[in-house]
């Protein structure tokens, strides 16, 4: 038997699994890593913790299975977008990872309108925001003026760990599709707005499309880790596209929606769709050909996680062996939307419809008959009303959704995929893995090795639909109406979270 190993390295933790050609997952583990944050805003990562927890989850993996290395056909990866590595001549980190979560480059930004206009989101497919690269790295040149004139090579977060594998720096289309430097219809590096930034050009590696090999794994990582020396290691690529691979959204219509630490819905599309002015993304898919449509909202999971860890300070929800059912116990068993309580999940601003840094979370209508676990189901319907803002973006751009597969850790809880089939009237179902950003690495690498000729052909054969949720015509009815105060509320708070959040980094 051969096996394929995705390894996805995710915001909070890596994960990897370890799948047979026939699509069957044999084994899977995790390994976490911290996020500093130095200064309010800021939000970094040591690239090797990431290599650290890859060769920890690895090995566990391989120790647990006792499987032969030679039987290890090929390695995928998938990751965290838009972050920022800087590497010197040796090849060796020369500052913390600056991750898509920061928000330091808010001058950037809007640097960059005034510079580009409307040309870079044209160019790109993408708003212009914080924690992207080009922000990013347009910061460390007029604040790190010394590590700048030291940069050799920039890396996105996932393609550090291809570097540590393989010795080759490289990357795919879809993850350099998040970093304000690609022409996404033309799928290579912008000339134009690299040169328009003053980015010398050969900072940036070679580029691939996803199921290509772009290198194998050295006799030096073959001492460190569980592979062996020669493995192919394919492209793979961006966290949320490898994810829409997972679930088998190769199709126009086919809807993903993921809920980790932030949360996005993702659709195929045929052409590069550009509408940036709702912070829409266009990046290239994994399907040579096919672009993906994404709309981000930056706090997901992470609004659940901050209630229980700072609010009422219970156990933190990433030790709970079972998610779904921990959530269940903490939760009003009816929508709370129809008690007239509403959150709003900006606690890390938002970027679809809005793209605003200084968006700020609330609840709206609370009372003294709330209870504790009133809040928390608010937060997780507030999660899914601002999922339902993207999805009506995706509806004026012309897509006609059919379903939603539902993945990421909020797929683990039924009460909240019944949210999502409710606020969305649309069918959600479950695919067979719940790492699909990891299965998704797994299956490219699976054509790029040549067990499929095409990505649709594996997703074919491995990726099946699971668990179907439908819609309760009462709930929807409720939510509907419910949905409109939801999104009426932004525009008449927008100047009042603006005021705040300057208090906010005044006392930072």
């Amino acid at each position: 038997m051969s096996y394929l190993l995705g390894i996805d390295l995710g915001t909070s933790s890596l994960k990897i699994v370890l799948v047979n050609v026939e699509g069957k997952i044999i084994a899977a583990s995790s390994q976490g890593y911290r996020t500093y944050s130095p200064h309010p805003g800021w939000a970094e990562q040591e690239p090797e913790e990431w290599w650290k927890a890859t060769v920890r989850a690895i090995n566990r993996v391989i120790k647990q299975t006792h499987i032969d290395l030679e039987q290890i056909r090929g390695v995928g990866l998938s990751g965290q977008t838009h972050g920022t590595v800087i590497l010197d001549k040796n090849l060796l980190p020369l500052r913390k990872a600056i991750i898509w979560m920061d928000k330091r480059s808010i001058s950037q930004v809007h640097g960059l309108g005034e510079r580009m206009g409307g040309r870079l989101p044209r160019v790109t497919g993408l708003p212009v925001s914080c924690g992207f690269m080009a922000p990013s790295l347009l910061w460390i040149k007029e604040n790190e003026p010394s590590l700048w004139k030291r940069i050799y090579k920039v890396l996105l977060p996932k393609d550090y760990l291809r570097l540590k594998l393989t010795g080759v720096a490289a990357s795919d289309v879809t993850d350099a599709g998040g970093t304000l430097l690609l022409d996404t219809a033309e799928r290579r590096w912008s000339r134009e707005v690299i040169d328009e930034l003053t980015i010398p050009y050969d900072f940036f590696p070679p580029l691939f499309e996803s199921s290509e090999i772009t290198g194998q794994v050295t006799k030096k990582s073959a001492k460190e880790i569980s592979l062996r020396e020669k493995t192919p290691v394919v492209a793979g690529g961006a966290d949320q596209v490898m994810a829409a691979i997972g679930n088998g959204v190769i199709t126009k219509g086919r809807i993903a929606s993921s809920i980790g630490t932030g949360a996005l819905l993702t659709t195929c599309i045929d052409y590069p769709i550009i509408k940036p002015d709702r912070a829409l993304h266009t990046i290239p898919h994994a399907l040579p050909g096919k672009w993906i449509l994404m709309g981000a909202i930056l706090s997901g999971g992470s609004c659940l996680n901050w209630f229980f860890n700072q609010v009422i300070v219970e156990a933190k929800i990433s030790t709970q062996s079972n998610f779904g059912q921990f959530l269940s116990s903490k939760i009003s068993s009816s929508s709370v939307a129809s008690k007239g309580l509403l959150f709003l999940p900006y606690l890390g601003g938002e970027r679809t419809p809005y793209l605003d840094p200084q968006a700020r979370g609330a609840f709206i209508g609370l009372s003294f008959h709330h209870s504790q676990k009133d809040l928390v189901r608010a937060i997780m319907e507030g999660v899914v009303f601002a999922l339902r803002d993207c999805l009506e973006e995706f509806k004026k751009a012309g897509i006609k959704p059919s379903y939603v597969t539902a993945g990421g850790g909020g797929a683990r809880s039924k009460v909240w995929r019944q949210i999502q089939t409710d606020i969305f009237d649309l069918p959600v179902f479950t695919a067979n893995t719940e790492d699909s950003s990891a299965y998704g690495a797994c299956l490219i690498a699976a054509v790029g090795t040549g067990i499929f000729s095409t990505v649709e052909e594996a997703c074919q054969e491995w990726v099946k639909k699971e668990n179907e949720t439908i819609p309760n015509p009462e709930e929807v009815e409720v939510y509907e109406k419910i949905y409109q105060v939801y999104h009426s509320l932004y525009p008449k708070l927008k100047e009042d979270f603006h005021a705040l959040s300057g208090y906010s980094i005044r006392s930072g």
